[in-house]
Parts: structure tokens; C-alpha cells; sequence
């Protein structure tokens, strides 16, 4: 935060925040305006690649690229090296919920904590909206800050979701009574325990990141009181992120809360 003053249509900033830029989006409310940079990458945006997921019913491909985009930044599991990760998904928690104990516990939990079925299901909502949302049909020099917008759209109600209810559900005396191999569900917590997961969880879920560009491709900053400790992820690692996440939390919703 910083100062500005305005003199008639002028207004001078005592620092400059984004050197090289030169012309702003700007958004007025009342009480309110927000400069967003016009910068380089609103040109490129369109061409990066990314998991596509239009038009596509193969939820196996889609999480098997989601790995493959974030190799060694996640552990090798069981879960990571399958050539079927969603299907083993929720085999894994179907077999999980066919044990009388954990069928009894977890709609016990669930019983007593309401929040994590609503919580999934406002994020079935949320992501609903954003993906109705077309950042490629606004001007050509909004496009960059449209895309930032439209990706931290999916990205922001996903990891807070996960860093409340659902990971407290994994977590949680619902699990803690079944039998035979825990190799699977360990697998998924796994996931969730990754430093680089956790940093970027973190920083969306209390909006210390920042957003660097460099005319081609972005990369998240999740930012940290000493610069050694910041994690950088590329705008698709951290929608691989988000696919895997979501993909967990549609999973425990289709076996566990779905049917209740």
C-alpha cells in the first residue's frame, strides 16, 4: 500500500509499482479504485498451454495430466502413478465405505459436521459460475487480467474448501477404524502434505501470493517473510493443483455424501 495524489485528471503515485507499464485497467466503485497493469501478457495468454478439459469425459486423462504437470513437485504413490487415478479414486473410497465401521463413523462425522457437505456443495456452485465465465471474449488488452481472474476463480474456493472441511473429514475418526492396507488413503493425504501444496494452499487461501508474468507464460508466488522460503508454481501447475484437489472432493461427495 502506498500513496497518491490527483491533480484534475492526473494522479501521481509516490512509487512506481510495476516498472515498464505504462497503461492501466481500471476498476472505480465508490470509495474504491484499482489499477490492474495493461502488461505483455494479455497478448499471450491465449497461447499457453494448459490441462484442457473442454469436451473432454475421460477423467482419467485429465488427472494423469495434472500429474504429469506437476512430476516431481508431488510424491510417487499409488495414486500418482496410476494409469487410472480417478477411477482408483473413488474405487478406494467406495471400498472404504463398504466397511461397516467406516460406513457408521463417517456418516456420524458427516451427521455432526453439516459443513462439509455444504461446503462441497458451494463449491460445486462456485466453480459452476466461473465456468461459465469467457475471459477470451473481452478486449484483446483486458485478456491478461480477465485470465488472472477467471483462474483465481477456480483456484481461490477450491483450497479454501480443502483447507477446512475436507481436509479435517480426511483426516478425521471417520477413517480411523478401517481394515486392511492403508496404502491408498495414505496416498491421498499424501498429496495434501507436499510443501509446495501446502505453501500455495496457504498463500490463496490468505492472499499472500503475487502473479508474475514475463510476457509469455505466468508463475504464482506464494510469498513468505524471507525470499528463500517463496514457492513459485506455473499458472498450470497450480490448475493441476486445483484439478486434483476437486477431483478429491467430488470423489467424497459421490460416495460418501451423495447417497445420504
Amino acid at each position: 500500500m502506498f500513496t497518491a495524489t490527483k491533480q484534475g485528471l492526473n494522479i501521481r503515485l509516490s512509487r512506481d509499482p510495476h516498472p515498464g507499464t505504462d497503461g492501466y485497467l481500471v476498476v472505480e466503485a465508490p470509495g474504491l479504485l484499482v489499477l490492474f497493469p495493461k502488461d505483455r501478457s494479455s497478448e499471450s495468454v491465449a497461447l499457453v498451454p494448459l490441462i484442457d478439459l473442454s469436451g473432454r469425459l475421460d477423467q482419467d486423462a485429465q488427472l494423469r495430466d495434472a500429474f504429469a504437470a506437476l512430476g516431481s513437485r508431488v510424491p510417487a504413490s499409488s495414486w500418482s502413478s496410476s494409469s487410472k487415478p480417478q477411477s482408483e479414486l473413488v474405487a478406494g473410497f467406495k471400498a472404504l465405505e463398504a466397511q461397516p465401521s467406516v460406513r457408521h463413523d463417517a456418516a456420524v462425522y458427516l451427521g455432526e459436521h453439516p459443513a462439509v457437505a455444504n461446503a462441497v456443495q458451494m463449491l460445486f456452485t462456485s466453480l459452476a459460475m466461473s465456468a461459465r465465465a469467457d475471459w477470451r471474449s473481452v478486449p484483446r488488452e483486458f485478456r491478461g487480467v480477465a485470465a488472472r481472474g477467471w483462474f483465481l476463480g477456480r483456484w481461490i474456493p477450491t483450497f479454501l474448501v480443502l483447507d477446512g472441511p475436507i481436509l479435517r473429514f480426511l483426516n478425521g475418526p471417520a477413517f480411523r477404524r478401517q481394515e486392511g492396507s492403508t496404502e491408498f488413503l495414505r496416498a491421498v493425504r499424501s498429496f495434501f502434505q507436499t510443501k509446495d501444496f501446502m505453501a500455495l494452499r496457504h498463500a490463496i487461501a490468505h492472499w499472500s501470493f503475487s502473479w508474475a508474468t514475463d510476457g509469455v507464460d505466468s508463475e504464482i508466488v506464494a510469498i513468505s517473510k524471507a525470499s528463500s522460503e517463496e514457492i513459485r508454481v506455473s499458472r498450470k501447475e497450480a490448475d493441476a493443483f486445483h484439478i486434483l484437489t476437486f477431483a478429491v472432493a467430488e470423489a467424497i461427495h459421490d460416495v460418501f455424501i451423495g447417497n445420504r
